[in-house]
């Protein structure tokens, strides 16, 4: 199993989990489209794209987290958004969803990410404010990304 570090988002983000992700067109609150990591000895590097609103992200953020072996856990999490536009940060639970969902092939575990925002600064706190539901659906394999079709959801 892949060593799962942060995902916020993500998440990653397991409180009632299943698919909590919403799907990439849908109309919710601010999001991002894209999830990528890169494991970096005992740390995972999480970079987000595609993330609206602009505004409030600069369209894109990240994050560095211990990575762990754990299948299930609660994280606190720090997005810091690009451009200057602040940070988000939250409290995440992850565990391991039913089945691969829509990941791909070299998917070896899909994860649940559920939690809420507790605080952040700068321009993303005006949009992305404590309260908010977080939530993904992330394959994990070699790297760790969205499920197709889904978003991390702030």
């Amino acid at each position: 199993m892949r060593k799962f570090g942060g995902v916020l988002l993500s998440a990653a983000m397991v409180l009632s989990v299943g698919l909590l992700a919403a799907p990439a067109g849908a109309a919710a609150g601010p999001g991002c489209a894209a999830l990528t990591s890169k494991a970096v000895l005992k740390t995972t590097v999480i970079t987000l794209s595609k993330c609206t609103p602009a505004a409030a992200t600069g369209g894109s953020g990240g994050g560095t987290f211990t990575s762990s072996t754990s299948k299930s856990g609660t994280l606190n999490v720090t997005i810091t958004w690009a451009a200057g536009h602040g940070t988000t940060k939250g409290n995440i639970k992850f565990g391991v969803a039913k089945g691969l969902g829509k990941c791909g092939k070299g998917t070896t575990t899909r994860f649940a990410i559920a939690g809420s925002v507790t605080g952040g600064t700068g321009t993303a706190v005006k949009t992305i404010k404590a309260g908010q539901k977080v939530a993904a659906s992330v394959c994990s394999g070699k790297s760790l990304t969205l499920e197709p079709g889904t978003s991390l959801t702030l």
